[in-house]
């Protein structure tokens, strides 16, 4: 929260709303020009997962006591598709919805075997795990079975995340 002035007014969450308010507009009237910056942040992200899931592979074999070599293969996965988003972004338009689903689909494998590794070590998370995995699996496999749909979701759901914030900010200003 940013600090209010006497009257319980804050200048700083008026001017959040508003900026938040206008990449909302900007990310409804600018599709193309949102998954291409997007390209370029999960770029970012997929780099940073990959080069984590490479550097925890010995505590994943050292806490669950198997191999879990796909946590290197897709970490090596994670790091070709970041590369590629960042030198290419406009390769972004055609592809990131298929890599958007695709990463639903991968990223929900990879909690299923994490969550019967977990089975042993608390049922709890095990069953979070499973679940989200199996939610994910089907959200990447409607994704996948329509790009239009994942193109339009990828740009609304990036739209609605600044007017809610937009809204929170607003309601900030005089709360």
């Amino acid at each position: 929260m940013i600090e209010k002035n006497e009257n319980g007014f804050s200048w700083g969450s008026l001017l959040m709303s508003i900026l938040f308010f206008i990449a909302a507009w900007k990310a409804f009237r600018s599709p193309i020009e949102i998954l291409m910056t997007l390209g370029i942040f999960f770029g970012v992200i997929a780099i940073v997962q990959g080069f984590l899931s490479i550097i925890f592979y010995p505590a994943f074999r050292r806490i669950f006591q198997l191999n879990p070599w796909p946590v290197i293969v897709i970490g090596i996965f994670y790091l070709l598709i970041g590369l590629h988003l960042i030198m290419e972004p406009s390769i972004s338009l055609t592809l990131l919805p298929i890599i958007f689903a695709s990463w639903f689909i991968i990223d929900s494998i990879r909690n299923i075997m994490i969550a019967f590794r977990l089975r042993k070590i608390d049922k709890r998370w095990f069953w979070i795990n499973f679940i989200l995995g199996i939610l994910g699996m089907f959200i990447g496999i409607f994704l996948i079975s329509n790009l239009y749909v994942a193109v339009i979701s990828i740009s609304s759901l990036i739209a609605l995340y600044f007017l809610v914030g937009g809204v929170i900010r607003l309601i900030d200003t005089f709360v």
